[in-house]
């Protein structure tokens, strides 16, 4: 498997290097980006499959919506505009037949360059794409949006095809100013999403612009090495459109905590659009940077409505890396992952004692933070946290509890995939068992913190997680993330919900090779040894 990644790497990485476009080094200094966070309008629950025309009446009031919103920012002069995932018709169909009839054909624009604003007789059905693309053509902005595609098969031909002829796919499309469609991506990880099938292969979905290059990606694909981790270190992302539908899983993933927290890790501007119910815990926008600074919005009251989030922000320009950088620190063979039993746990602590503790089905070790100053450690298999803190004076006189936490294992709840985090957090109420669980209020203030840890891997995402009465917040600008330590910058102006170093080690996730599909199931060590060849032939091209 190790390899196999390598030979992977080489590939991506010269194939990034003769395609990286000159608008990346465009001298442009500055864009305004926008994200929409939408109170999705929902089909009325239906036992069997509505008509096309009843889908498009409840999809067009959606797109009324998205065309007041782009007019209200083609007006301020954005430049691009993002719309949530799910959000022309929710995410509540669960049956493809149902679904089918909000579907369209979206053609591939790296096979046919097509405008659905000024060629709509061009592809049937396509009255989504058509509005969508007068919507970018109108507002003369970059405009993101989600929708559902599908696209025909045959049985007889395609082993894979789905016995309706047809895939489905969650998918961005992306317009430019004129309304061409200039990028199609295809959900990778979906979210028990079975109205939908998982493209074939990964979809590496990129464009450019004259403010930067940007990636593509969908909701839980965050949580993953592809797309993601490739994007922006194979194909010199400096920016990231995220639509999203995202339900809020405190205290480790919040929207705007994890969001956020990838922009600061992966040094890119992430613009993330959710869909806004707060009544079923989706809530939570962002326009994100790398340099801790958030512009974003977060409402759980059930009356509350959308909004509309508009930032001006430095252009990020990345460079693709040489081949020779690029190579990753291949382990041919790497530990076993196995979940121990709790009995079996490595531990070390010093001024605590330990207790353990379940966080989103994951069973942690903690020590208590019960002095007002103070420096703790705790550990979990060969992760080891360490927290240097000091709460604001007034903490003494609330009930807050807090707790420090390590976990060092395989994620199973809902997903496999390896972690290894430390967490500062408050606990529900003053039982050790009530830590980790979903709590926004809070009481104290910290005036000092600082997080690091023993970690195995380089892909380790900070975030500090604040409450003002239920409300969560950021702490844009008082912190900073270098080398692999969070360390506060000022007294933190909100009381705290959880201050965390969330680590992927994403070669420890369960092997997914077996649903791969292309051409690469031979002998990788030759493949290796040509492709060495070919890059050494072709590393002039990248100088």
């Amino acid at each position: 498997m190790a390899i196999k990644r390598a030979a992977v790497y080489l590939i991506t990485s010269v194939c990034a290097c003769l395609v990286l476009s000159d608008t990346t080094h465009n001298p442009r200094s500055k864009f305004k980006a926008a994200v929409y966070e939408h109170k999705v309008i929902l089909p009325e629950k239906s036992d069997k499959p509505v008509t096309r025309q009843a889908a498009l009446s409840l999809m067009y009031k959606n797109l009324d919506v998205y065309r007041t919103q782009t007019e209200a920012a083609g007006q301020q002069n954005v430049d691009i505009l993002v719309f949530p995932e799910d959000g022309t018709y929710g995410m509540m169909i669960k049956n493809r037949t149902h679904l089918s009839p909000y579907l369209e054909y979206i053609p591939d624009p790296l096979q046919e360059t097509w405008n659905p604003c000024t060629e709509p007789g061009m592809h049937t059905d396509t009255e989504v794409q058509h509005r969508l693309s007068c919507l970018a053509r109108n507002g003369a902005l970059y405009l993101v949006a989600n929708m559902g595609d599908k696209q025909p098969c045959s049985t007889k031909t395609d082993p894979d095809c789905p016995s309706d002829g047809q895939y489905q796919f969650n998918t961005n499309v992306v317009y430019d100013p004129n309304g061409t469609l200039i990028a199609r991506y295809h959900k990778e990880h979906l979210f028990f999403e079975t109205q939908f099938n998982k493209p074939k292969k990964v979809n590496i979905v990129h464009f450019d612009t004259p403010f930067g290059r940007f990636g593509v990606f969908t909701c839980f694909d965050i949580l993953f090495r592809d797309p993601p981790i490739t994007l922006v270190e194979r194909y010199g992302i400096g920016n990231v459109v995220f639509p999203t539908a995202w339900m809020d899983a405190l205290p480790l993933l919040a929207a705007i905590q994890f969001h956020s927290s990838f922009a600061v890790k992966m040094r890119v501007n992430f613009l993330a659009a959710n869909i806004h119910l707060p009544a079923k815990r989706f809530q939570g926008s962002g326009i994100y940077t790398p340099d801790v600074n958030a512009n974003f919005y977060y409402n759980n009251s059930e009356l509350s409505d959308g909004r509309l989030l508009i930032s001006e922000l430095d252009v990020v320009h990345k460079t693709t890396p040489r081949v020779k950088e690029a190579l990753p620190i291949v382990n041919e063979a790497p530990p076993i992952v196995n979940i121990l039993p709790v009995d079996q746990i490595s531990h070390q602590t010093t001024n605590g004692e330990e207790f353990k503790a379940e966080v989103f089905h994951d069973l942690f070790n903690f020590v208590l933070v019960e002095e007002t100053k103070g420096s703790l450690s705790v550990c979990y298999n060969k992760l080891c946290c360490h927290l240097d803190y000091e709460k604001d004076n007034s903490s003494s006189s609330n009930n807050d509890m807090y707790a420090f936490g390590a976990f060092d294992n395989l994620h199973t709840y809902e997903g496999q995939y390896y972690l290894q985090i430390c967490t500062l957090l408050r606990c529900a109420n003053s039982s050790k068992e009530s830590c980790g669980s979903s709590i926004q209020q809070a009481q104290t203030r910290f005036r000092y913190l600082r997080v690091k840890g023993t970690f195995g891997t380089p892909y380790v995402f900070p975030a500090i997680l604040l409450t003002d009465s239920g409300q969560l917040k950021l702490a844009p600008k008082q912190w900073t993330f270098n080398d692999l330590v969070l360390e506060s910058t000022e007294p933190l102006n909100f009381p705290l919900l959880s201050a965390n170093l969330f680590g992927r080690i994403y070669d420890w996730d369960e092997d997914e090779d077996s649903n791969s599909s292309g051409c690469c199931h031979g002998d990788w060590r030759l493949m290796l040894m040509l492709l060495t060849v070919y890059c050494t032939l072709k590393i002039a091209l990248c100088a």
